[in-house]
């Protein structure tokens, strides 16, 4: 049974529409999809029956910038988001007791793209990964509405608030599992293709931000190496990682849609050649 793990990299992972369409073109249906944050998104979508190609055109033409009121990128999020951080210490964090706009905002968009699904209306086995802010635990989420739990998948610290769920508050999931292949085959996959979209490395980190950032994403590269070691010496050659040129854009860079999906077809059918190796 084949699995398809999405990782999470802001608007890089629109790569991974990239990927189902060329798979989808070769006539190649996962049985399995297991994503985090974007991963998640797509992941949804694809596992909902929506066209990857007209989705995509929709998603081209939407200022996700404006809609949920975004820098042009993420270092500049954060430094809004610390300023904001001073006044919240005066007022206390609203966010524990309803969702902030924003990510009211992202329920919306959400509930659209996923058809106001539950999981138990869906044709095969998804888990989307979050993260229990309070506890540190990782959350597979497979059941109940679909678009609030891509919505916990997704909710980037810094950009959107932590997101309600069952008594709990998840943040995205790349905090603990940026890349689920081990997810994907504790669902019951047998052969499992990866697709990894992570944050790059910054050549010379430069300001204090910067050397958070450069810090943080250390330590996420890390983590998802160990973990897909740990898959691979369960799966060994049946575990496909591809990883799509998507390295330029940015976590925000939402205008770059096409960029992305183009360079996930590419890399899709490099997986297709890999597969039919298999």
């Amino acid at each position: 049974m084949l699995g398809l793990a999405l990782g999470g990299g802001g608007a890089r992972g629109f790569a991974h529409a990239g990927v189902v369409m060329a798979l989808q073109d070769a006539g190649i249906r996962p049985q399995v999809v297991s994503g985090t944050s974007m991963g998640s998104v797509v992941g949804a979508m694809y596992a909902v029956g929506q066209d990857m190609h007209r989705l995509t055109q929709v998603l081209e033409s939407l200022d996700l910038h404006e809609i949920f009121g975004l820098s042009e990128s993420y270092r500049r999020m954060l430094e809004r988001t610390i300023g904001e951080a001073f006044l919240e210490q005066l007022a206390g964090p609203s966010w524990r007791e309803q969702p902030a706009p924003r990510l009211v905002r992202l329920y919306q968009l959400l509930h659209l793209l996923t058809k106001g699904a539950e999981f138990a209306d869906l044709p095969l086995p998804l888990g989307c990964v979050a993260a229990d802010v309070d506890t540190g635990e990782e959350i597979v989420i497979t059941a109940g509405p679909l678009y609030r739990a891509v919505a916990a998948s997704a909710a980037l610290p810094g950009v959107f608030q932590p997101a309600p769920w069952n008594g709990r508050h998840l943040v995205d999931g790349g905090v603990v599992n940026n890349l689920p292949a081990d997810v994907a085959v504790s669902l019951g996959a047998d052969t499992v293709l990866a697709v990894d979209v992570s944050t790059p490395l910054l050549d010379r980190p430069g300001g204090t931000l910067d050397v958070i950032l450069q810090s943080y994403t250390i330590t996420a590269n890390e983590l998802l190496q160990a973990k897909l070691a740990l898959v691979r010496s369960v799966l060994g050659k049946r575990l496909i990682v591809v990883r799509p040129p998507v390295n330029m854009i940015g976590v925000l860079e939402f205008h770059r849609v096409d960029e992305a999906v183009e360079a996930g077809y590419c890399a899709g059918k490099e997986a297709v050649l890999r597969l039919e190796a298999l």
